[in-house]
């Protein structure tokens, strides 16, 4: 283009000659001017320009930046500032869950990172090793705080808040390796300009750490983070969806792992050719930091980006951590631009998966790049509003970047123009083309003159537009009537407590955080010390007989859009609470597990100071005070005071035989402010499975609040494919629509098939603005109790999508005393155990609570069948009227939240609340079916459990069978065992019968059984605060039982089976393995019971857990310690499982003698649902020598049923000729060993074990074991954030056994290991 020509596309001007002259001039400065407004060439980095010192400014003279820890463990932030004022602290402790709060500059430019596993001096000045490195990454010369960066590899959140155009660059970078997951949370503070940006744009997440992800599909909208990383379901996160946990552990390249692992042998360890295992993932270096080769660092003759392409740790990067900048040329696609003004919020291990925002989200960020606002149309598309301070761009220039040399150059040519046009150059311009005898300047200008050529053909556009100078109250004063979207505060922080009657200035303590509950704020205040200590319980019972009050000042509220409603949302307060408003009463509730919702809109003025208090009077009290106004009511039942009876409370908090008395109150669960014009308050899945499995259909109904929604736009998703949509109107505050989907993809529990699940979503709308959407995760699959007559009486099991399931699992009770502390992490522990042990199913007890979401939505992700208890346990509870009210609301709210969970397959009434009825001679006549009779007799709950609670499951959730009790069977005795299902306690309570017998006392489904077992001695130590106390029969190890006669029951079993031993760790293995062989003789043959005619339906341990540290029937201690037992069920409920057992012989009836020959038998379970094949082999061995005593069994070829039971084999042992040997039986299938038994003479106590030539032989991450004679009960040390594939294992000769550890770091020493007999 001819250089006249540029002036042609302006408006021509009467002009000077000197103007004619300067004219160029004038006009290549206008055109640097908005050649700066670019961005840098891919390699010039946000980091690598220095901000310049920011003239306009945000009203607040500082910006937060907040670092919070989320992560398992302690860390140590580090910050580095390279430009402006950075924060007061560059580096501290921060323990789990912490946050630090500091403030940095407005224009501060620099970086954020986390360094782990640190170990400092007391004064912070170094390593508390005296020299080196303090922290293991990110590590900053040793000391606390930094002033230095951190050493590589290290993960960091890179900011420039203002580059001076306006803008605020950030992006997390591994270009230096990786170390730790984060996340970067934009804080919009009061910029009304920010306020309005979605936040799914603006925060990405980094999630590399294998045991952290998430599982493909997970929504922490609905699994217990409503508000995750300051977004919601209205504005949900983008996921990344192809990693899974083993692509997550293994994305580093080996060589650039921080402690590359070692080939056993030669030491060398290349790229994996061989089958070697990967251990688990550990800190990354990026290419550069680990080599400093120009051709990785994209230095030197590599400095282009046709020169420097992505290593093979870059790729790695971009497939784990989408949102990441990867290596030098890569800002281009992991750089976010939003408009200044923002705070940030870095967040270490923030959970979920990596986000995706950059690559699904790019036109969004394109248009909030260009005009710092993205909105919607009334189509949903995405369009462009004009920011007032931002400089608007065509879609073309989007792409223009400019280099270094010429950034530079532009820089210095502004400069000159900054002299005025005329100083430029004083010998003119020549014509187009000709350079020669021009100033330097004008050789530049010339040059310059071609670039605004190129952006005239691009139509550059440069509007600047004045600011609105209305404020904030004239704005609110005139806004039109718009919809808006459903707003939600989070009442989490700022609380406050005391007790209630203190009046005293000072009474007021500080809450941590909400969902709380008295005894933590108490703790965490120092009021009471820690209550599973020694004998602390005892120091906190006078907490129970106290009211108390929590308060809280309420948010700033925005000016409310017309029509919308205000509501404070209560999920849970504990238990009598009064909640006031600013004085004003405005709820009362009495029941701890309903929910509520509170109108405050007429309550709540523009600009007011409003408090909210909460008194919760002691509920121990009011319990006594009701039970002594109903002495017409027969108060009777187990375990605790029988006043607890009276009130909708966690039954276990008046003390049961495995926990203390922690009587707690307070708001336990969360605590929010909605604004809102319409939401959906419910949304339901009704639905049928054909018979065949080929289709789905049903209905989804959404139940809007609020006039202004005219449209609910339902969706249904499986993975990322839409499976179903459509639009409806609402109509007297209903959308109802029909679905079908057929090839459903069903849901199956674990090792029956796979955990399908589908996302359904529905969205309240008008005028084309979302307003609220709900969803729900469910997972359609067809379920049965199947209750038949048969030769017995009537069998009792579940059937899942015409699959019969053998129901092995465990009984919950909840996990902790103090249940707000319980996070996400904690239950998928618990959860992810009982699944690698092949549990199937888990009873959630009725004396402890509804569960968290987050539960079950854990048991839909892992496939475990969950059986849910009303919240009854143990006694007979009232009905009268205020009392049925209060369960009917109690059932219909929590039956609705649950509905949707395919992992549900039953409800029962009550908790063994039969029992009580059978034990005090309660009036129980079955045939006469007149509700209004039940009431008048002294079992009145039988109105609960067989009348009102079945109407709510017919209402609320009628897929899900209910079953009125448990145990219970058709109005039967509670013992009987051809009918229902029954709790098996003649071992350990009752008749205590010997545990080898276990398997002939049960019943059709046995969902109670169990045996204490004292806990690992680190969990010991743990509560015992009196090291003088550390012995089996101590004061204070008997406080942490609680177990009415645990004394001689215990002794009964030990004495019966095993040589006493009085030191406390081998008391302690002696308690355990009592444990493991009682589990393993009922779980043996019980499932053997399945595969004849489905004898028995399944069988729960009581129990899996413990709410605090004590000795218990749980096979995992509170700190998730394993107990043997958890091995042992491990073994019998495995896939296929081959067993082999001599028959009973009572030794304690017939004066010690043994029998002349005792029968063996020899079986296999199966839960394949196809035929299997294996051969199985018998060995016949010496106790004494380890010699084999006669020849082996083999039986070849045997076809495994599927789904049944398989009978191999049966002999007989002559106890005269033969001596004391045991039965060693190994199954192979597909060539290799699928399952071990053994079977030993009985008892245990009448063989000589010691010296048994044990070898345990650690080879990398597994151990080695092997033993020249037959050893009972090996057992490993359990170990914190160690893992085991096995334990307490028997061995035999020439039987050599692998056992998987994962966890252990080099330098960690071995494992130790006990078996029964080692002296």
């Amino acid at each position: 283009m001819p250089l006249a020509s540029l002036s042609s596309t302006r408006p021509r001007r009467n002009r000077t000659g000197t103007r004619r002259r300067l004219e160029p001039a004038l006009t290549i400065c206008a055109a640097l001017l908005a050649l700066s407004a670019f961005p840098p060439v891919d390699g010039l980095h946000h980091m690598a320009i220095t901000a310049p010192r920011k003239m306009l400014r945000r009203k607040e003279p500082i910006t937060p930046l907040l670092v919070t820890n989320s992560c398992p463990e302690t860390i140590y932030p580090g910050i580095s500032t390279q430009s402006g004022d950075g924060p007061r602290e560059n580096g501290f402790k921060l323990d789990p869950g912490e946050q630090k709060n500091q403030t940095v500059s407005e224009d501060w430019q620099g970086r954020v990172w986390g360094r782990t596993n640190c170990s400092f001096n007391d004064q912070g000045t170094g390593p508390s090793s005296g020299g080196g490195r303090a922290c293991r990454t990110g590590d900053c010369n040793g000391i606390v705080n930094c002033v230095v960066g951190g050493d590589v590899p290290v993960s960091l959140a890179e900011f420039t808040l203002d580059a001076g155009d306006g803008h605020t660059y950030y992006d997390i970078s591994l270009v230096d390796g990786y170390n730790i997951p984060m996340a970067i949370v934009l804080q919009p503070l009061q910029n009304a300009s920010l306020d309005d940006i979605p936040p799914n744009l603006t925060n990405p997440s980094c999630q590399g750490t294998v045991g952290l992800l998430r599982e493909k599909g997970y929504d922490p909208y609905t699994g217990g983070s409503p508000w995750f990383l300051r977004t919601n379901s209205s504005y949900p996160l983008p996921f990344e969806q192809q990693v899974d946990d083993k692509q997550v552990s293994r994305w580093c390249p080996w060589d650039l792992q921080q402690q590359p692992p070692e080939k056993p042998g030669d030491g060398v360890y290349p790229y994996p050719d061989d089958n070697i295992e990967r251990p688990a993932f550990n800190p990354c270096f990026s290419a550069c930091a680990k080599n400093n080769k120009p051709e990785d660092c994209c230095t030197g003759d590599h400095s282009s980006p046709s020169t420097c392409q992505p290593s093979d740790y870059s790729k790695s990067v971009k497939a784990v951590c989408p949102d990441a900048y990867s290596y030098a040329f890569d800002d281009q696609t992991s750089t976010f631009i939003i408009p200044a003004g923002a705070g940030f919020q870095v967040v270490f291990c923030p959970g979920a998966r990596s986000t995706n925002i950059l690559a699904t989200e790019s036109d969004k960020l394109h248009q909030l790049a260009e005009s710092g606002h993205v909105s919607k149309n009334n189509n949903g598309q995405s369009t462009m509003q004009k920011k007032s301070d931002m400089t608007r761009r065509s879609a073309a220039m989007r792409n223009i970047r400019l280099d270094a040399g010429t950034s530079l150059l532009v820089t210095f040519l502004i400069a000159a123009c900054a002299l005025g046009p005329a100083a430029i150059c004083t010998s003119g311009l020549k014509p187009s083309g000709q350079v020669d005898g021009l100033c330097p300047v004008g050789k530049l200008l010339i040059i310059a003159l071609y670039v605004e050529e190129r952006l005239a053909e691009l139509r550059i556009e440069k509007s600047l537009v004045a600011p609105p100078s209305l404020s904030l109250a004239d704005a609110a004063s005139h806004a039109p009537t718009m919809a808006r979207a459903l707003a939600a505060q989070h009442l989490t922080e700022g609380w406050s407590f005391k007790q209630a009657d203190d009046a005293h200035q000072g009474a007021w303590l500080p809450v941590a955080k909400v969902p709380t509950n008295i005894h933590l704020d108490l703790i965490d205040n120092g009021v009471i010390p820690d209550p599973f200590l020694g004998f602390n319980e005892l120091k906190a019972e006078w907490v129970a007989d106290t009211a108390w009050a929590y308060k809280v000042k309420l948010p700033e509220l925005p000016y409310p859009p017309d029509g919308a409603a205000r509501v404070l949302a209560f999920d849970g307060l504990d238990t009598f609470a009064t909640v006031k408003l600013n004085g004003e009463v405005i709820l009362q509730s009495d029941n701890m597990f309903v929910p509520h919702r509170v109108n405050v809109t007429e309550k709540l003025g523009q600009g007011m100071d409003c408090t909210l208090e909460i008194v919760f009077d002691s509920a121990r009290l009011r319990a006594i005070e009701i039970r002594k106004a109903h002495p017409e009511h027969t108060w009777v039942g187990f375990n605790g005071d029988m006043s607890r009876l009276a009130v909708r409370k966690a039954q276990y908090h008046w003390g049961w035989d495995w926990g203390p008395i922690l009587n707690t109150c307070g708001p336990w669960r969360p605590v929010r402010l909605e604004t809102y014009q319409s939401r959906i308050a419910d949304l339901r899945i009704d639905y049928e499975v054909e018979q065949d499995l080929g289709s789905v259909y049903g209905t989804i109904v959404a139940n809007v609040e609020g006039q202004l929604g005219t449209t609910v736009d339902f969706k249904v998703h499986n993975g990322e494919d839409l499976v179903f949509s459509e639009s409806v109107a609402v109509g007297e505050g209903v959308a109802k629509v029909p679905f079908r989907i057929r090839n459903p993809r069903l849901w199956y529990p674990h090792g029956y098939g796979a955990q399908s699940l589908y996302e359904v979503t529905a969205t309240v709308s008008a005028g084309g603005v979302n307003l609220h959407q709900a969803t729900r995760r469910t997972g359609f699959r067809k379920g049965e109790l199947v209750q038949i007559a048969d030769v017995i009486g009537k069998s009792f099991f579940f059937r899942i999508n015409n699959v019969d399931v053998f129901c092995g699992g465990s009984d919950w009770i909840p996990a902790d005393s103090f249940t707000p502390r319980l996070s996400t992490e904690k239950y998928r522990r618990w959860l992810q155990t009982m699944v690698d042990g092949y549990q199937v199913m888990i009873r959630i007890w009725g004396g402890g609570i509804w569960e968290e979401d987050v539960f079950y939505d854990l048991c839909d992700e892992l496939g475990v069948l969950v059986w849910q208890d009303f919240m009854f346990g143990c006694g007979n509870y009232p009905a009268f009227p205020e009392m049925l009210d209060s369960i009917r609301d109690e059932g219909i709210a929590n039956v609705g939240r649950l509905r949707h969970h395919p992992s549900i397959v039953i409800y029962a009434g009550n908790n063994e609340d039969y029992q009580v009825q059978e034990s005090f001679g309660l009036t129980y006549d079955y045939e006469d079916k007149n509700p209004e009779n039940w009431l008048k007799t002294n079992f009145p709950a039988r109105y609960i459990y067989e009348k009102l609670l079945p109407e709510v499951i017919a209402a609320e959730s009628p897929h899900v069978p209910y079953h009125p009790g448990s145990p219970w069977g058709d109005g039967l005795k509670t013992s009987n065992t051809s009918v229902g299902d029954m709790h098996q306690w003649n071992v350990w309570h009752g008749r205590q019968e010997k545990y080898q017998i276990f398997d002939t006392l049960g019943g059709r489904f046995n969902s109670e059984f169990g045996m204490e077992a004292f806990p690992h001695i680190d969990t010991i130590r743990y509560y015992c605060t009196d090291a003088s106390q550390l012995y089996p029969q101590s004061h204070m190890l008997d406080f942490h039982n609680k177990a009415d006669g645990h004394e001689r029951r215990i002794a009964t079993y030990l004495v019966e089976n095993f040589r006493s031993r009085t030191d406390l760790e081998a008391f302690i293995h002696l308690t355990q393995l009592s444990q493991a062989e009682a589990l393993m003789f009922g779980y043996r043959g019980w499932r053997r019971q399945w595969g004849q005619q489905r004898l028995c339906g399944g069988a729960l341990v009581w129990q899996l857990n413990d709410c605090w540290p004590v000795t218990s029937w749980s096979i995992i201690d509170y700190f998730l310690r394993k107990k043997p037992a958890y091995y042992a069920m491990k073994r019998a409920l495995a896939p296929i499982a081959v067993a082999v057992k001599r028959e009973h012989h009572d030794w304690s009836v017939v004066h010690a003698r043994f029998p002349k020959s005792s029968k063996y038998e020899v079986w296999i379970a199966s839960n394949r649902r196809s035929v299997a094949y294996g051969t199985v082999e018998v060995r016949f061995i010496s106790i004494e020598t380890g010699q084999e005593i006669k020849h082996k069994v083999v039986r070849e070829k045997i076809e495994i049923v599927a789904n049944g039971t398989t009978e191999v084999l049966s002999g007989v042992i002559d106890n005269v000729q033969e001596e004391a040997h045991v039965l060693a039986a190994r199954i192979w299938v597909d060539g290799e060993v699928a399952s071990r038994d053994t079977d030993w003479p009985q008892p245990l106590k009448y063989l000589d074990l010691d010296k048994r030539g044990v070898e345990v032989a650690s080879q990398g991450h597994k151990l080695v074991v092997k033993a020249s004679k037959p050893t009972k009960g090996l057992v490993f040390e359990e170990r914190a954030g160690v893992l085991l594939s096995d334990s307490a294992i028997d061995v035999v000769p020439g039987d050599e056994q692998t056992v998987r550890v994962t966890g252990l770091a080099e330098g960690d020493g071995p494992l130790k290991w006990t078996y029964l007999g080692q002296h």
